[in-house]
């Protein structure tokens, strides 16, 4: 399956990563070193500090064949990223994550960006499920998902951890995150009809981070 390189919206508009961008590599030293989002980013992104480092991993996430990376560009400027991936052995959910930068927040970026690559997902048909990571304690990410049409599902929780990472996040002494699911295209859900709209899992075009 071939994946859209640009995405343009009202808002905004989501470029896929390129190898040779500085702007890019600019904004996720940025990211990647701010110490007020740091334990909300995954830890693994928090390896890349260093200019040398994150162009490697950028030319890693450019070239990757279960990962969609894209800037978020608002005007001429890069604002953010915002990514789906899935697994080799398991692509029956995509995973969403997304960051903008400290100068960027607040003026619905991160809503708009977001529902513009959720959009373009569900016209894809390929995923069952579209899932957000939200840390326990941080509930303005929470309001936003649901904004979206996220709503939370324990039992997806423990199905979709472990196939992504091994582990169904059960432990709760170690639980960091819950995780949030919109039902994607392909999906078809045996609830009656009043109760999928209260739910919002028919509609393409609304709320899905």
């Amino acid at each position: 399956m071939n994946f859209r390189k640009t995405l343009k919206g009202k808002d905004c508009s989501l470029t896929r990563f390129k190898t040779d961008d500085a702007k890019t590599a600019d904004l996720l030293k940025d990211l990647f070193t701010e110490n007020e989002i740091a334990e909300f980013l995954n830890q693994e992104y928090l390896k890349n500090r260093t200019k040398p480092k994150i162009r490697r991993w950028m030319k890693e996430k450019a070239d990757h064949p279960y990962e969609k990376w894209y800037v978020i560009k608002w005007k001429t400027r890069h604002v953010g990223y915002i990514c789906f991936k899935w697994r080799k052995h398991y692509d029956e959910a995509c995973e969403i994550s997304t960051a903008i930068h400290k100068d960027y927040r607040g003026l619905k970026l991160g809503f708009h960006s977001s529902k513009l690559l959720i959009d373009y997902i569900l016209d894809l048909k390929k995923f069952k499920y579209i899932v957000g990571y939200v840390f326990l304690t941080n509930k303005k990410a929470e309001n936003n998902l649901r904004k979206l049409g996220f709503s939370m599902n324990n039992r997806l929780h423990k199905i979709i951890t472990k196939e992504f990472y091994g582990s169904d996040g059960s432990d709760k002494e170690d639980r960091k995150y819950n995780l949030m699911v919109i039902y994607g295209n392909k999906f078809k859900p045996s609830l009656p009809f009043g109760e999928c709209l209260k739910t919002k899992i028919f509609t393409t075009k609304t709320p899905r981070h």
